[in-house]
């Protein structure tokens, strides 16, 4: 992970403002309606094709963005994004992925949308995979348009919305509810995945979903925060709390944050998950409060946790595949085992393996084992089973 990480950061320095696209909070593709009156989720509201690349290189992929209609936590309507590519030759019939990135972050410039089509996505492999195999992608902004990160039927929701709203897309030439759909994402895609993946029985029961794979899934976000907490990860600690308190009002973390924790908060709501990585590395959180208290003891910042934990959104129907590395820094592959054995137990046919590497290079080394199930399941093959 050492020559990883700072090979990513120097990525993301050198391809920064590489494209003219500009920011989403000045680009008027990006605005809420006015009113969602008559709109139901998975409803297209417009759509404009973009060119997406990697560096300053464009890639040869036919893309749209859709903004759609979708719901927050309490159910109201919301607008979010998606972007939606098309492979160069087919694999048969259609198939759709819906891709999942690790946004983990509290600002729009953050989102797949944008990086995709400003060349700093840094996921641009993983997606091209998927297309080169001849499947449709669709890759929402599945935080939502006030970037709730680990707001779990927020970030569920937006994804099946989004898969609704391919769908319901004329240009991607899909065959409706008919489609056979699969999810995966890592990391923080994976939470994105993993949520959709439980949500959708209840949620878009029409979807034809044969299938989730997610990788390097956080499962128990207080022991995940509580062993990162003034480690190489810290930042994320940091972040996923502001955005779990820009749903949950409950958690009032204002009130516990000193004058620098105030302006850390201003300051991570427009950084991106590397720069903040990078910046707050072996910071603790209780610097930042009042008294050095410290929000994992607060009763409603330990609610919300528990309230958005995977597990907690209900019991999948399609298979699982669930891959971690064996050395994982950030989450606990244990905890991915005991949620597999909980959907074992309900009769869902999970796989659940551990890898060797850490949480960083797993992206990669992990990925294309993901692939080759997804590539199985669109196949009707059956699925393997750890449990």
């Amino acid at each position: 992970m050492a020559g990883i990480l700072p090979a990513i950061l120097l990525l993301t320095a050198g391809t920064a403002g590489a494209s003219p696209a500009p920011d989403p909070r000045n680009d008027p593709f990006y605005r809420q309606p006015t009113s969602f009156a008559g709109h139901t989720p998975g409803q297209i509201l417009k759509s404009r094709p973009i060119e997406v690349g990697l560096a300053g290189v464009p890639l040869p992929f036919t893309a749209y963005q859709i903004q759609y209609v979708s719901t927050d936590t309490s159910g109201v309507r919301q607008a979010a994004i998606a972007t939606l590519l098309k492979p160069l030759t087919a694999s048969g019939s259609p198939k759709l992925v819906s891709y999942q990135p690790a946004i983990d972050s509290l600002s729009s410039r953050c989102d797949p949308s944008y990086q995709l089509r400003s060349g700093t996505s840094l996921e641009v492999p993983q997606i091209a995979g998927l297309l080169n195999q001849g499947w449709t992608v669709v890759v929402p902004d599945f935080l939502g348009p006030d970037h709730q990160w680990g707001v779990g039927h927020v970030e569920g929701q937006s994804t099946l919305d989004g898969i609704r709203a391919a769908e319901n897309f004329a240009p991607a030439k899909l065959e409706a509810r008919k489609t056979p759909v699969a999810l995966t994402g890592y990391s923080g895609g994976a939470r994105g995945t993993e949520i959709a993946y439980e949500l959708a029985p209840a949620y878009a029961p029409e979807l034809n979903i044969v299938g989730a794979a997610a990788g390097g899934l956080g499962v128990d976000m207080e022991r995940i925060s509580r062993n990162a907490n003034g480690g190489l990860f810290s930042g994320v600690v940091f972040a996923g709390l502001f955005g779990l308190d820009r749903a949950y009002p409950s958690m009032k973390m204002d009130s516990i944050l000193t004058e620098k924790g105030k302006e850390l908060r201003r300051t991570l709501s427009g950084m991106c998950v590397f720069e903040y990585t990078a910046a707050y590395a072996f910071k603790r959180v209780q610097s930042y409060t009042v008294g050095g208290i410290d929000p994992l003891t607060v009763p409603a910042v330990r609610t919300a946790l528990a309230e958005n934990k995977p597990g907690a959104f209900g019991t999948p129907k399609a298979p699982g595949y669930f891959y971690n590395a064996s050395a994982d820094e950030l989450v606990i592959p244990a905890d991915v085992d005991k949620l597999a054995a909980r959907y074992c137990a309900k009769g869902v046919v999970v796989q659940s393996v551990t890898q060797p590497g850490d949480h960083v290079s797993m992206l990669a080394t992990g990925y294309p084992g993901a692939v080759d199930w997804i590539a199985d399941r669109f196949a009707d093959k059956p699925a393997p089973s750890t449990c």
